[in-house]
């Protein structure tokens, strides 16, 4: 490919969101797959940076590549793998986990608190094969014990394969920390400190690179707090937004992901 638009010349890297990005409702969007091999090609490097949070990184990869996405392990970035990095250089910490029983597989090495202990740390994630308010009123009272609130990701709400939109882990995570006046620390999307790990698996700066995605708070929000250029889909959750409208601005809209083409 050919660069004809001298405003993308910066770009050595991608970072790009999934769901609502590459595939949407459980069909990869027209184009997305095909792109993905052309920009490797390309010499672009790659890093799919996802806040889905309750499924394994295997099982991400493994869904990407059932749908025939040309992934490698390396090149995804999930806020399970970015707390299990964080929480390594605490061996020696308890945590109370609100995840589902995928994710909570993720962490059989790292030290649980029992009932009658104090936990270090409360790890907020998606726990919808068990949407039970009673956990959350448990991590609750560990934080107001002293334990450390880390949500995985920020996100209010996704939206799920009939495209209806689902409370997620971000509004449990903002609900524990007003009602126990703390301030939680994210490991997922929007964080900047997100962002800019993945940057480091690319060995990339940030004005070397773009964000894709379709989630404005997110995506957008997200790469801005990371001062990279993000650019926004009309497919997924982009499709619902009026351009007039919004308030957090990207550096482009495109129509989708197919479209980052058209700048190379």
């Amino acid at each position: 490919m050919k660069k004809n638009n001298k405003e993308l010349d910066f770009v050595k890297g991608i970072l790009t969101d999934i769901d609502g990005t590459l595939y949407f409702k459980g069909t990869p969007i027209p184009g997305a797959i095909e792109t993905v091999s052309k920009l490797r090609d390309a010499g672009i490097k790659l890093i799919f940076l996802t806040n889905t949070d309750s499924k394994s990184p295997r099982t991400v990869i493994k869904t990407l590549q059932e749908y025939g996405f040309n992934i490698k392990d390396e090149e995804v970035f999930t806020p399970i793998i970015a707390l299990k990095e964080f929480l390594s250089n605490y061996p020696n910490k308890k945590s109370y986990l609100v995840t589902t029983k995928e994710v909570k597989m993720e962490f059989h090495d790292i030290a649980q608190v029992k009932a009658s202990e104090k936990a270090d740390f409360v790890i907020i994630s998606d726990f919808h094969d068990d949407w039970n308010v009673n956990r959350l009123n448990e991590a609750f009272k560990y934080i107001l014990k002293g334990a450390k609130l880390l949500g995985t990701q920020g996100n209010r709400y996704y939206l799920d394969n009939n495209g209806e939109p689902v409370i997620d882990t971000g509004s449990f995570v903002q609900m524990l920390a007003s009602a126990a006046n703390v301030t939680p620390r994210i490991f997922g999307k929007p964080s900047a400190d997100y962002f800019s790990n993945a940057l480091k698996k690319i060995n990339l700066a940030a004005n070397e690179t773009i964000v894709i995605g379709d989630d404005l708070e997110s995506d957008i929000q997200g790469a801005n707090n990371a001062g990279i250029k993000g650019m926004l889909v009309k497919t997924g959750k982009g499709q619902f937004i009026t351009p007039s409208e919004i308030l957090i601005k990207p550096y482009k809209i495109i129509n989708s992901f197919s479209s980052i083409l058209e700048f190379f």
